[in-house]
């Protein structure tokens, strides 16, 4: 079988002991490590040799480039993660001294870096967005129609748009010729206009100013919505969609479980409709920390997929798979923790892959990217315990 079908029948519940791992997404240090501990791969500005040594092309997935949600600037899908904006911000300096770099961000915050680490979490210093007379000069770059969004040839797979190597007879067709699992970075109804005002200020909006919040999920919806309608109407089939939230901590949700019903919900309808109706398999929402309290809310709306289940929120992917059953396909939940540890710690995880992928329903995943602490030698210790765990040989690939 082709990824591409895998992908859909390890969706619908069909195919199942199946190991199907989603990625190998790491911080860029993890990656730098894993070479000079032996790992085979010469370039490392982009993810190809990456992913053909380490996944091959058995658990090919890519992303369409067309982007509705958070994008990720750096390396390999690592930071600066950004909205869409269309243009984005000049990347300009404002001061400067030994340690820090003061600078406005491609997303229009003002923000202190390290100049040691320049991909840590920065300091927000000062948020693009703080009323409507702000809110209505911001949307201007998130115009779904843009004509920079929708570059030439936008519908064709070329090397590099991939992040896999294209092979030679795919070269210049149809996305709809492939045989990859492919998916977009699709929506974002709260997690872009809380980063467009920062937490803190969001927050007071929505008791304070709430028809500005209604007004940013809205527009949220219709800036998705349109890109979506787009890549149907060109007649681009999608497997799956990305829906990127980040609206829980680990002990719940950053607002109340009332207030996503009220605002969010109808909107995730249209979308979810909108999905369905194209034959997307896989609606992932993607939130770290507990989401338990939303998870039943997501699903209701059609959503039918999660990632991360962060294990140090309490996220539990067994306890959520005997409770939600084929109505949640779950993606992640690999304690990235453990994979630094010894063998008897790496084991218990793998362990956890040959209960979740019994059914159906499951691809390996940690839950987030892993960290720079996970030397080359448990990498593929974990890889290979998790391919020989497979019911199908052509899946039972070993890392040399």
């Amino acid at each position: 079988m082709t990824a591409q079908d895998r992908f859909k029948a390890i969706c619908n519940f069909e195919r199942t002991g199946d190991v199907f791992i989603w990625s190998v997404d790491s911080w860029n240090e993890a990656y730098t490590r894993w070479v000079r501990e032996g790992m085979p791969v010469k370039n490392l500005n982009n993810k190809k040799e990456i992913n053909m040594h380490l996944l091959g092309y058995q658990d090919r997935i890519e992303c369409i480039k067309p982007n509705a949600a958070i994008t990720g600037m750096g390396r390999n899908n690592n930071p600066p993660w950004v909205p869409p904006l269309v243009p984005m911000y000049e990347n300009k300096i404002l001061e400067e001294d030994n340690e820090h770099i003061i600078k406005i961000d491609y997303d229009g915050a003002i923000v202190r870096v390290q100049k040691s680490d320049p991909e840590l979490m920065p300091q927000y210093l000062k948020y693009p967005v703080k009323d409507k007379k702000s809110w209505e000069e911001y949307k201007k770059r998130l115009d779904p129609f843009s004509p920079e969004r929708w570059t030439k040839g936008w519908e064709i797979m070329s090397d590099d748009e991939l992040q896999f190597p294209i092979k030679k007879e795919q070269v210049g067709k149809s996305y709809n010729e492939r045989d990859f699992a492919l998916g977009m970075m699709a929506l974002s109804l709260f997690g872009m206009p809380r980063n467009y005002m920062g937490l803190e200020n969001i927050s007071y909006a929505i008791y304070d100013n709430v028809s500005l919040v209604e007004e940013m999920i809205e527009w949220q919806a219709y800036f998705s919505y349109e890109m979506l309608k787009k890549v149907f109407t060109a007649g681009i089939k999608l497997e799956w969609v990305w829906l990127w939230e980040d609206m829980c901590y680990n002990k719940g949700s950053l607002v109340s479980p009332a207030f996503v019903k009220k605002y969010m919900v109808p909107k995730y309808r249209k979308i979810v409709d909108l999905l369905l109706s194209n034959g997307v398999k896989a609606l992932i929402l993607d939130c770290d920390g507990n989401t338990e309290e939303l998870l039943p809310i997501w699903i209701d709306c059609g959503i039918n997929a999660h990632y991360p289940f962060e294990i140090a929120s309490w996220m539990d992917p067994i306890k959520l798979r005997k409770k939600y059953g084929k109505n949640l396909i779950i993606i992640g939940g690999i304690d990235k923790r453990m994979l630094s540890k010894g063998k008897n710690e790496i084991d218990r995880e793998v362990e956890k892959v040959a209960e979740l992928i019994k059914d159906g329903g499951y691809f390996v995943n940690c839950d987030h990217h892993i960290p720079p602490d996970v030397s080359y030698e448990n990498i593929k210790y974990f890889l290979n315990e998790v391919h020989k765990l497979s019911g199908y040989e052509e899946t039972r690939r070993i890392i040399q």
